[in-house]
């Protein structure tokens, strides 16, 4: 059975789509007259886990599913529109899915390739040593991280895990300053806007009388938390 795609070729066209895990993803037929219907079929093929199929037959107004799940249904009325909705989106439903609508005038097939976003969990961390730890956790793709007021020597390192998702963390040494500030930034396409942690330092001898001899107490307060981490770094 030959297709005709969504710009009167014939074989198939294909789109991307991206939908942030959690939220609702709507997949999209052929652009083409209903009036004489016949059948509409989605053939759903993810990455991992069993293929599917929802189909309509417009002569008995009757649905069908084969192995699909509930959180894939039609949108509305498959006989005036047969879009499919994904609610809520999983990480598992990536892959290719394939609409496809016989009419009296042909069958025409329209293909798109659901990718899944992930927004990673932002935190900041620290050691002994001073080292600032900016990390964006089992994100998809991997998250960007820079810093603002560092002094241009941070370290990356990535971890890919096995759902696909990506770890990336970013190192930085605290400057030594009595008003030191340092600004994380991370930035993902599953996020709106770029996500800012800034870290201020305050620093204040805990030993000898009118000088610090030999520890500082370093405090990291986070932007809009208002609340402080400490933690005692060699001077």
């Amino acid at each position: 059975r030959n297709c005709t795609n969504a710009v009167g070729n014939l074989g198939f066209l294909r789109f991307t789509v991206s939908a942030v895990v959690g939220t609702r993803a709507v997949l999209r037929c052929p652009n083409t007259s209903m009036s004489s219907l016949i059948l509409v079929i989605w053939k759903i093929r993810p990455k991992s886990g069993s293929h599917c199929s929802l189909a309509y037959r417009a002569d008995a107004s009757k649905t069908d599913r084969t192995n699909c799940n509930e959180r894939m249904t039609w949108e509305s009325n498959p006989d005036h529109d047969p879009a499919l909705q994904i609610h809520p989106v999983r990480l598992a439903d990536e892959g290719n899915y394939t609409c496809e609508i016989a009419t009296g005038d042909g069958t025409f097939c329209l293909a798109s390739a659901l990718i899944v976003l992930v927004p990673p969990v932002v935190t900041l961390t620290h050691d002994s040593n001073g080292i600032i730890v900016c990390q964006a956790s089992a994100g998809k793709p991997v998250a960007e991280i820079s810093w603002a007021q560092g002094n241009g020597h941070s370290t990356e390192n990535k971890t890919h895990h096995i759902n696909g998702t990506v770890t990336i963390l970013s190192s930085m040494p605290m400057i030594k300053s009595t008003n030191a500030h340092l600004t994380c930034l991370v930035t993902h396409p599953a996020m709106n806007q770029t996500q800012t942690i800034e870290l201020s330092s305050r620093f204040a001898c805990v030993e000898g009388q009118g000088h610090c001899s030999h520890k500082q107490l370093l405090n990291f307060i986070l932007a809009g938390t208002g609340f402080i981490y400490p933690v005692i770094v060699l001077c």
